[in-house]
């Protein structure tokens, strides 16, 4: 990288100097003592960003390189401490024994309660711990550094703002949303019912997942408050003692979670079966003058929690559909403190003087980062007070963001208007041989996207009151379910064994063949759209040999009513595949309007209906079949009872992938269903 080998001399092309050409001599190669200089720098920045690996010399370089005071201690048996002391609040003890990390404690400032110095302590031993697998010696300092910067920057904005408390600021957010968590968990687990099997983590969870969402204080590997607003795989709850002794009766000192997280938080046994979703809320500096400022007030939230049915600013929309409305209070400003600065160059610092705003705004950063259509994301955008900037016209899709992000974005593409994106993926998916063994079966997977759909991601979002973020968890949940269950088919598979027994298919004469699944997605609003094509488990002939090979022409058969393809020979045998349209509503509520699975006994026409739910077209029907079969009203009466009975297998088939939250799963169950009948 220092060479200086290469091209030493001037060049001239047709009276042309090496400036005329747009060319330097570091670019022909030519490294003079300044060119040296630079590269040599940029070197050493390059690894400068790079923490050192975990042990005495690399925690005190790290922390001289931020500049934070760090105190060594040796203590009797070889024990050594190290004591950083991150600003005028926080403070961690690190306890180290042959360079390996045994112990650290946290202690912060004006705690109430204790809910982060405990929590925090956790999370920074955690990032200190090599994960199961993983060689110490090869073990760095990137996920403390993260933890200590993220400290860091908190005190730096406490000390720009004359002491103002991000810390206070954070825990009265936390106070509000954990009050409003309570509330809704004491309902939920009414509805729930007290003496159910896990009637506590399924109430906290439906909370979690439909309600305003599960704040929590220092949680997984996040240091900070997190509101969690999705979990994939809710309903399924891991066995907590279990895993409790899987993760620490062998090696205890070295697991990832407790046994008291396990107790209170299953999940987290398994972070790769139940993906949470979560909005971390911190605070970052911005212009009081552009921007509104943090406010500390007691409560944002009132005593009462929701507002009573006769309130003059309820919402009619909670009247008419007899829902809640949450009794938000809208806290008056939080001004610096009024004791005046003093020093010799703090009396000119204006933006400390006593009575002026903070600097300092509530920032939510979305872990993981989440891929919405470029209509929601400046719906978000406007809901928050910001203003879309329409000079980013970067042509990035869903495809390429969430599900392809090392491949070339097909928005990129300049014939991207002129033909459909395919994805393919070959999955195995546990199913029944003829002696009732459990073996794999294989489905190759195809996903078509037949309208160029833009796209943005999510990251952070100011916002300047909890009520901003609790009004969006709706919406955020549609894609958040989305992105879950087509990259958990098109990208790296996770094991879910315990769930596939418990929706296996009925065993099969000989190893079953290869499943052929085909998907078309709508990702615009006003709610995601999946179309899925799933051969017939009747059909005698293989159906998805004869599908055809051109996009275009397996889109048509995609999107066709029946779902039927035929050839330019002859038309498959068999019965027809099953065609499912899968609406994504809000609060990832799943409605299927259209499916071809479920037919009456009396040959009427199939349930077809692409409206919401609640609409008329099941009485259009019934009344048609009431005339075909001549019998008046008795024959109306029956054919609504069929609707009806279609509605509720259908009922059936939406919950079960809301439970297992995994395509390949479900239509091995959905075909299961159709043979029953």
């Amino acid at each position: 990288m220092l060479s200086e080998g290469g091209v030493g001399m001037g060049i001239s092309m047709s009276g042309m100097g090496m400036s005329q050409l747009g060319l330097t001599p570091s670019q022909l190669g030519r490294a003079d003592e300044d060119e040296r200089r630079r590269r040599l720098e940029s070197i050493i920045a390059m690894l400068n960003k790079h923490p050192g690996r975990v042990g005495e010399i690399g925690l005190t370089e790290l922390c001289k390189k931020e500049g934070v005071e760090i105190i060594r201690e040796a203590q009797p048996g070889g024990t050594v401490v190290l004591s950083v002391v991150i600003g005028q609040e926080a403070m961690c003890d690190i306890t180290l024994l042959d360079e390996e990390v045994i112990n650290v404690t946290f202690e912060l400032d004006n705690d109430p309660g204790d809910i982060y110095k405990t929590s925090g302590a956790r999370i920074l031993h955690k990032s200190l711990l090599p994960p199961p697998g993983v060689n110490k010696v090869n073990f760095t300092l990137d996920r403390f550094a993260q933890n200590l910067e993220k400290l860091i920057r908190m005190d730096k904005l406490n000390a720009e703002n004359s002491g103002v408390g991000c810390y206070k600021a954070i825990f009265s957010v936390h106070a509000s949303l954990k009050k409003l968590f309570d509330h809704e968990k004491k309902m939920a687990l009414v509805l729930v019912g007290a003496d159910t099997p896990n009637a506590e983590y399924k109430a906290e969870r439906e909370v979690l997942c439909k309600k305003s969402g599960r704040p929590r204080m220092n949680a997984g590997h996040t240091l900070g408050l997190s509101l969690e607003y999705w979990m994939d795989r809710r309903h399924l709850v891991s066995k907590v003692g279990k895993q409790i002794s899987l993760l620490i009766g062998k090696e205890k000192e070295k697991a990832d979670v407790d046994s008291k997280i396990l107790e209170a938080y299953p999940e987290e046994a398994r972070p790769d079966h139940n993906r949470i979703y979560s909005l971390v809320i911190e605070c970052e500096h911005a212009p009081s003058s552009m921007y509104t400022p943090i406010r500390i007030p007691d409560s944002w939230i009132s005593d009462a929690i929701e507002k009573a049915p006769g309130a003059p600013d309820t919402d009619i929309n909670n009247i008419l559909l007899n829902t809640s409305q949450i009794d938000w209070l809208d806290p008056k400003p939080t001004y610096l403190d009024s004791t005046a600065p003093t020093g010799e160059h703090d009396t000119m610092n204006l933006d400390n003087a006593p009575g002026r705003l903070p600097n300092i705004r509530f920032v939510a950063k979305f872990n993981p980062p989440l891929v919405v259509p470029l209509s929601i994301y400046v719906s978000i955008m406007q809901s928050v007070g910001l203003e879309y900037n329409h000079q980013d016209l970067r042509p990035t899709t869903f495809v390429g963001l969430a599900l392809r992000p090392d491949e070339p974005d097909p928005g990129m593409s300049t014939v991207a208007g002129g033909y459909t994106a395919e994805l393919r993926s070959s999955t195995k998916v546990l199913s029944r041989d003829i002696a009732g063994k459990e073996i794999q079966r294989s489905h190759t997977s195809s996903l078509y996207v037949p309208k160029l759909e833009y796209s943005r991601t999510l990251e952070s979002l100011p916002f300047q009151h909890p009520r901003q973020l609790v009004e969006l968890l709706p919406a955020l949940r549609q894609y958040a379910f989305t992105t879950s269950l087509l990259q958990h088919t098109f990208g790296p598979q996770t094991a879910s064994s315990d769930l596939t027994k418990k929706m296996l298919p009925p065993a099969r004469p000989g190893i079953p063949s290869p499943l052929r699944l085909d998907i078309a997605l709508s990702y615009t609003a006003p709610a995601p759209r999946l179309t899925v094509n799933i051969p017939h488990p009747s059909s005698t002939t293989p159906f998805a040999p004869s599908l055809p090979t051109s996009p275009s022409e397996l889109l048509a058969h995609l999107l066709s009513s029946t779902g039927s393809v035929s050839t330019s020979t002859d038309t498959i045998p068999g019965k027809p595949p099953l065609k499912l349209v899968l609406d994504i509503l809000p609060n990832a509520d799943l409605y299927i309007g259209e499916q071809t699975a479920f037919t009456r006994s009396h040959g009427a026409n199939t349930l077809s209906s692409t409206s919401a739910p609640g609409s008329n077209s099941n009485l259009n029907a019934a009344e048609g079949a009431g005339a075909a079969i001549g019998t008046g009203e008795e024959a109306e009466a029956e054919a609504g009872e069929a609707d009806k009975e279609i509605r509720e297998k259908v009922k059936r088939v939406e919950r079960a992938l809301d439970i297992c939250g995994d395509l390949g799963i479900w239509v091995e169950w959905v075909g299961r269903e159709v043979q029953k009948g």
